[in-house]
């Protein structure tokens, strides 16, 4: 079984395989399967680029399944709202896989702000193989996960001096270092609709057209 990401984000490819590998394997979903490297497509918000996307995945010919991810950063973004709006999107395609569409709000990184006592005190290689100095001790959010704007910026500051957070280096080793069990106590919606679509996604093999969430 074969399963395709479309992404949005710098960075987060790798990242995405990553978490998206290791979730499923920690939900115990059925099937021998494999994520291709994710793909990154840009303003997946749009109607026009998100059925360009998807009708990629298509002309591939070998997909079993598709998730769909993106930020949700823009102003009137509200995954509520939107994961449905995309879903009729994607539905109308009539794709002959079955389809997940879900949306971080903020941004990807919310998953760390509600993993953060799994980050904090532990360094990691970056993707050139440099060593990080890890968040110190006492580093906490006391706050909503998403309702923060400009999350990157915020574990930036967190870190020592001269530091700065950097999707494309710190995205895949902090990813690692996830707490599935401390994202699922935190409440996290957009990582519950994350375990949701993947549950979807293995529940619908060989149903074609079938879409999540609910249009």
């Amino acid at each position: 079984m074969r399963g395709y990401v479309v992404v949005e984000g710098h960075g987060e490819t790798d990242a995405v395989q990553n978490l998206l590998t290791r979730l499923w394997h920690d939900l115990g979903l059925p099937y021998v399967h494999h994520w291709a490297t994710p793909i990154r497509w840009n303003s997946l918000h749009r109607q026009e680029k998100l059925r360009a996307a998807c009708n990629l995945i298509r002309g591939k010919g070998d997909a079993d399944m598709l998730l769909i991810l993106r930020d949700a950063d823009l102003e009137d973004d509200c995954p509520k709202f939107r994961g449905p709006e995309a879903a009729a999107w994607v539905k109308d395609e009539n794709l002959p896989f079955p389809v997940a569409v879900t949306l971080f709000h903020q941004e990807y990184e919310t998953l760390f702000l509600a993993s953060l006592p799994s980050l904090v005190g532990k360094d990691w290689q970056d993707d050139r193989g440099n060593a990080r100095s890890g968040f110190p001790a006492p580093t906490a959010y006391d706050g909503d996960p998403e309702a923060i704007r400009g999350v990157k910026e915020w574990l930036s500051r967190q870190l020592p001096s001269g530091r700065g957070y950097k999707p494309t280096l710190d995205q895949l080793p902090l990813t690692r270092l996830l707490d599935f069990g401390l994202l699922r106590q935190s409440g996290l919606p957009c990582f519950g609709t994350l375990e949701r679509s993947l549950h979807f996604l293995a529940d619908q093999q060989g149903h074609a057209g079938s879409v999540y969430p609910t249009p």
